[in-house]
């Protein structure tokens, strides 16, 4: 299956709800443990042939290294991520299908220190490309050692806000 940058955007934009026990779930509460490696399946009641996962990953070694990742999953089609404090390089050439916002980091290298947000493009492997977070839609731009838990939460609030899930989350912070 290949999906174009359209039809990316357009399986972003569907609104979702957490599925459990195949209950479309109205509300979730979350509570924060550590390491966090939590799975989410997502189905959306607008276009019913779709499905999807949502990962929220934290290293074992490095408490302030977090992805948050959203596949359709029938296809295991990456289609939006956020890697805090991860490392990543983006492809060295741009197809004629690249977006006008990914040609200044033609080639760029992310160190382990650089948080980036990855998209769908067309023509290109999942989740091949990434723009630095200061350029994307997220707000919460960093997670260090000093705010990991409160920042982590504002992290998931907004992810699940960008792929348009509308169970309402609470997280319940680890406490220290």
């Amino acid at each position: 299956m290949i999906i174009s940058n359209e039809q990316s955007e357009y399986l972003i934009q569907l609104k979702k709800k957490v599925l459990q026990n195949d209950v479309a779930l109205e509300q979730l509460t979350i509570n924060q443990e550590f390491p966090m490696h939590l799975r989410f399946e997502l189905i959306s009641e607008e276009d019913d042939d779709f499905s999807f996962l949502w990962e929220i990953t934290q290293s074992a070694k490095n408490a302030i290294r977090i992805s948050l990742h959203f596949q359709e999953d029938e296809s295991k089609i990456g289609l939006f991520r956020v890697d805090y404090n991860s490392g990543h390089r983006n492809p060295e050439t741009a197809s004629d299908k690249l977006p006008q916002r990914f040609l200044p980091f033609v080639g760029k290298w992310f160190s382990n220190e650089e948080s980036h947000v990855h998209y769908h493009v067309e023509g290109y492997k999942p989740l091949a490309w990434a723009v630095p977070i200061e350029d994307s839609e997220m707000t919460t731009k960093e997670i260090a050692d000093t705010n990991t838990n409160e920042k982590l939460s504002s992290a998931i609030q907004e992810f699940a806000k960008i792929i348009n899930l509308e169970t309402v989350l609470t997280i319940n912070t680890l406490l220290l």
